[in-house]
């Protein structure tokens, strides 16, 4: 402030200093020249040189000023004034919309209130494009299925709008739930499922027709296809049953022809297969023509037997022959192999192994039953209309007589022919067709069942010819023309004695049909006239046949009275017939003891039941014998 004070001088001469007007002059100027003047009177107070530098500098922060406020400030002040304008202007448009999105609030809720209520319409009604394109253009497979379930679910939709439009009416005489275009929306739907039904209809024609082709094709593959699509036969039974029928029935007559056909090529096949010759030398017979040749009476030979041994059959097949054929444990295999597989038609052509008669039996039988298996669970589950399995079943009786008639012929042909005298063959065919017709209970085929008591309705008569011819072979020796070994007479048992023990063992191993069940291997075997393999299905549980009710019980009993008639006979051309007598049927009794105890112990082979009752019985026969005939 003394500095100041100085420089300003004493305050009574700053009240002679002019007034400045702040609002007419210019304040920097006005302070120049009170400045200039206070120097006039001062001048020894301030130092001019630096008060004219500073003066200077002022100077040109003056100009500078002042041209700001010529160029910048206007600009400034026309910036500032558009930017009031224009916010003046967004101030407006703001309010604007603000007031729209009031606007547009209450609007969108309105809608949304509005949509909420109408939502559950449009869902119901909507049917999107790219359900109708895939109805119309995919391919039919498990995917496309779902189109039949949208199309149904869309129907029971309609169908409840539909009566809540017609109650509607009815009762206020106007209707507004529903949209203009809902018939036409019906329209569609209707459209959508006649194309459905269409190319349904087509698609298993198209299958059909594969079939009926000729060519080689396997029917399990084109019901693999139809399975896979399953839904469109159901939706034909729904929409146009009378079409459905049609189409099942078509399919049951190509299929019909089908298996005739090839079931008839297999059955050629099986045809083609050596099997061994039995003829009339393999009897118990015979056995004493081939005995009494060896002990040097060579022209009993000729003249024994006539009425069914040519004598150009007499030294064909030995004794040895003989008793191989009447020793069937290995041919029991055929009745408890776990592989049940078929033998396929290129095998049964270029077989040329020598095969037994119940080879081509089981085969082609156990080829009918899984074929009809594999059929039978394609119609039920493909073709079935109703809960009715009754028409499944007649069905199948028609698809299948044509075959059944045609395995029928093999029988007669192959196993009952006239020069067929293969009893073994004949009975093992029997205890075939019995597990066959077990195993078709467990599947619920009663159809099969049905063929295969046809097929042992032709069996047993041929079982008992031939049973007939054993006897008869039997009852025909005469036992003055039968040269017996002295040297062994009663050491050992006689060549009959040998050979019927033989043969009355394999009668009593097959007297039952127990045998265990195997598991089954595949539920989804095939056809032997497709080349594939094909199991039957099997369980672990045994099943039983009463063995006094079946021809064979009193065959047995017959042959037996007939062999002890005969060595009766030749009893009493030696010197001690009890002795002679209890040699043979000692040997008979020991070889049944040792059966028992085999079987007992190998029953995985072939199980057989513990009320046998003709077993029991004819061991007991022979030990009573026995015991009799050493006391004597």
């Amino acid at each position: 402030m003394d500095v100041l004070t100085q420089l300003l001088g004493p305050s009574d001469q700053l009240k002679d200093a002019p007034k400045v007007d702040a609002e007419n002059d210019n304040l920097f100027q006005s302070f120049i020249d009170d400045h200039q003047t206070f120097l006039k009177i001062n001048p020894t107070l301030v130092d001019t040189t630096d008060l004219s530098k500073e003066l200077d500098t002022l100077d040109v922060k003056d100009s500078q000023i002042a041209e700001a406020i010529d160029d910048v400030i206007p600009e400034l002040q026309k910036y500032l004034n558009n930017f009031n304008a224009q916010l003046s202007d967004f101030t407006t448009e703001l309010d604007f919309i603000r007031h729209k999105s009031n606007e547009l609030k209450s609007l969108l809720e309105s809608n949304s209130k509005k949509l909420s209520e109408i939502s559950p319409l449009v869902n119901d009604l909507i049917i999107p494009p790219k359900i109708i394109t895939s109805i119309v253009h995919d391919k039919l497979s498990s995917s496309w299925q779902d189109n039949i379930a949208f199309i149904k679910d869309k129907e029971e939709i309609y169908a409840k709008y539909k009566d809540e439009r017609s109650k509607r009416d009815s009762e206020n005489g106007v209707s507004d739930i529903l949209p203009k275009d809902f018939d036409n929306l019906c329209e569609l739907l209707e459209i959508l499922k006649l194309v459905i039904l269409e190319r349904s209809k087509k698609f298993i024609v198209s299958r059909i027709k594969i079939l009926r082709s000729g060519k080689p094709v396997p029917s399990q593959r084109v019901q693999r296809q139809l399975l896979v699509v399953k839904d469109i036969y159901g939706f034909l039974i729904e929409n146009n049953y009378s079409l459905a029928l049609e189409i099942r029935q078509a399919y049951a007559y190509t299929m019909k022809w089908y298996y005739k056909e090839y079931f008839g090529r297999y059955i050629r096949s099986l045809t083609i297969l050596q099997f061994k010759s039995v003829d009339t030398q393999y009897s118990l017979g015979n056995v004493l023509i081939n005995a009494s040749n060896a002990n040097g009476n060579a022209s009993y030979a000729s003249t024994l037997f006539t009425s069914y041994l040519g004598s150009s059959f007499a030294t064909t097949v030995t004794n040895d022959m003989i008793n191989s054929y009447f020793q069937i444990m290995k041919r029991l295999t055929i009745l408890t192999q776990e592989d049940n597989t078929v033998m396929v038609s290129q095998i049964a052509e270029h077989n040329n192994n020598e095969n037994f008669i119940e080879i081509g039996f089981k085969n082609l039988n156990l080829a009918i039953l899984d074929n009809f298996t594999v059929e039978f669970n394609f119609m039920k589950n493909f073709f079935q209309v109703s809960d009715n399995i009754d028409e499944i079943h007649g069905l199948m009786e028609q698809i299948f007589q044509p075959t059944f008639a045609k395995a029928l012929e093999y029988s007669e042909t192959v196993l009952l022919n006239s020069y067929v005298y293969d009893i073994f063959g004949v009975l093992i065919s029997i205890r075939i067709a019995n597990q066959l017709i077990i195993e078709s209970r467990k599947r619920n085929t009663n159809t099969v069942e049905g063929y295969m008591e046809d097929q042992l309705m032709l069996l047993w008569p041929k079982f008992q010819q031939l049973i007939d011819f054993q006897a008869d072979s039997l009852s025909a020796i005469d036992v003055s023309q039968i040269a017996l070994k002295k040297d062994t007479l009663y050491t050992s048992p006689n060549e009959l004695a040998v050979s019927f023990t033989y043969f009355l063992q394999s009668l009593l191993i097959l007297t039952t049909s127990t045998a265990p069940d195997k598991k089954e291997k595949n539920d989804d075997s095939t056809s032997m006239i497709d080349d594939e393999q094909s199991t039957a299905s099997q369980t672990n549980e045994e099943t039983t046949v009463d063995d006094s009710s079946e021809p064979l019980y009193n065959s047995i009993i017959r042959l037996r009275n007939d062999f002890e008639t005969i060595m009766t006979k030749f009893s009493k051309t030696v010197d001690s017939p009890e002795k002679f007598l209890s040699v043979n049927y000692m040997h008979l009794y020991n070889m049944l003891q040792q059966q028992s105890l085999s079987l007992a112990e190998n029953n995985d082979l072939y199980s057989q039941s513990s009320d046998n009752s003709i077993l029991k019985d004819t061991e007991m026969h022979y030990k009573t014998l026995v015991e009799a005939f050493n006391k004597q």
